[in-house]
């Protein structure tokens, strides 16, 4: 199923399922006056949901931790879509996975009533809904029983009444943050180590594999270039023949190390494109559509930097501590940037239109697909982004030149604007 036909039924069709279930859980709340104070020892079962995007499922890991101590005897079972399943299991922020698939209309609809049904058996205490203002997710979470149902609200957008517990989102707030007034609202205090960068190594299990598969030789430090990107909006990548200078420049002056390009089965075409373009050169490895969830993990892991547009392998390279350089624009960084100090993100304060996704419109673009133009990216030339990165990552005797500081904004900012 296409993103515009799911966003289209969102809106039409879960607007006002949602404003009559609202409408139920106020009468039932009226005439019933449910308890609500659960003790944190007989909370039995947690419902997460997050369908869409890798980095945010990821950033949602600082909840989960608190989640984990402050309800010890409860399991927590995550939702997402087949192609997040890995990505959870590896994060271990799930007792139990549950997928829907989105291939085909009737698939998807017996895949949601199994899942329906398999909730409603559990008795689920707590619904987390992580999706911003989805009102599937919304719907769901009211159909699921939870006695405490949780989620993100805005007047106008979410009908009133499904949620017992409301979060403000606030876009001056990094999305981990966002996430953990979750908790909050349930009563849990912040503690440093929720946000501690920690992932469970996948190394030591998958490195060997991944290194032979690719031909990784010991000692040669790893470069990821990430050339791409989610398909919910086309433009926020960084141009393709930019990635391309900017690889060559890098090879022209630091052969000795290795540049792997990475990507799934839907990048194959364009990340062989940009290899092609770069030109034959026995450290230039194309691992597109080569690597499942586990070994980009440990690939990641493996990695000296990572230089990417605004994704999902971002967020994995942030988790390991990786150097990383990354590209925004349509998406602001204030919310999705990576937290970790070793960074250098590239981001113009300049352009009016960025950023420009609406998270209050199922994080389609202002500009819808009128956007002929993505100047928030173009702005960044390969030079400038070469002689930027070389400075903070590799050599610092060769001549730098120094370009215009509003352009680029560090990760020391980002968090003091964020709070974190």
């Amino acid at each position: 199923m296409k993103f515009s036909f799911m966003r289209y039924v969102d809106d039409h069709i879960g607007m006002p399922i949602g404003y009559l279930f609202g409408r139920i859980a106020q009468a039932k709340h009226f005439l019933l006056r449910p308890h609500r104070d659960l003790p944190p020892d007989k909370v039995k079962t947690i419902f997460c949901q997050k369908y869409f995007g890798m980095g945010s499922i990821l950033c949602a890991i600082p909840l989960i931790r608190a989640l984990r101590q402050h309800y010890p005897n409860a399991k927590i079972i995550f939702l997402t879509l087949e192609l997040n399943r890995e990505t959870v299991e590896v994060c271990r922020i799930a007792d139990e996975v549950l997928t829907i698939n989105l291939d085909f209309l009737g698939k998807f609809i017996i895949d949601v009533m199994g899942k329906i049904f398999y909730l409603m058996r559990k008795n689920v205490d707590i619904s987390i809904d992580l999706e911003f203002f989805s009102k599937f997710s919304m719907i769901l979470s009211f159909i699921s029983g939870a006695k405490l149902r949780i989620g993100l609200h805005q007047k106008g957008i979410r009908p009133e009444g499904v949620m017992t517990n409301t979060i403000y989102y606030n876009y001056y707030k990094h999305i981990s943050e966002i996430y953990f007034a979750y908790a909050s609202a349930l009563g849990i205090e912040s503690k440093p180590e929720y946000f501690s960068s920690g992932l469970s190594s996948m190394k030591k299990a998958w490195g060997e594999g991944i290194a032979l598969k690719l031909n990784l030789k010991a000692g040669i430090p790893i470069v990821i270039v990430n050339v791409n990107a989610s398909d919910l909006f086309k433009f926020r990548c960084w141009p393709a023949d930019y990635f391309v200078k900017l690889i060559q420049l890098l090879i022209q002056n630091y052969p000795d190390y290795y540049y792997v390009l990475i990507g799934g089965p839907s990048d194959i075409e364009n990340v062989n494109e940009i290899c092609q373009k770069v030109g034959k050169y026995e450290h230039l490895i194309n691992a597109s559509g080569r690597t499942n969830i586990r070994e980009l993990f440990a690939l990641i892991e493996m990695s000296y930097l990572m230089i990417t547009n605004d994704s999902g392998p971002m967020h994995i390279a942030s988790l390991y501590d990786r150097n990383i350089a990354a590209f925004f624009g349509p998406e602001t960084p204030v919310v999705y940037g990576p937290l970790n100090k070793n960074t250098l993100i590239f981001y113009s304060e300049d352009i009016y239109c960025s950023p420009c996704l609406n998270v209050y419109d199922s994080k389609q673009s202002l500009y819808r697909e009128t956007c002929v133009k993505n100047n928030c990216l173009l702005e960044f030339k390969p030079e400038e982004v070469y002689a930027l990165t070389e400075k903070q990552f590799f050599s610092s005797n060769k001549e730098f030149t120094p370009v215009s500081s509003h352009k680029f904004v560090s990760a020391g900012y980002l968090q003091q604007i964020s709070g974190l």
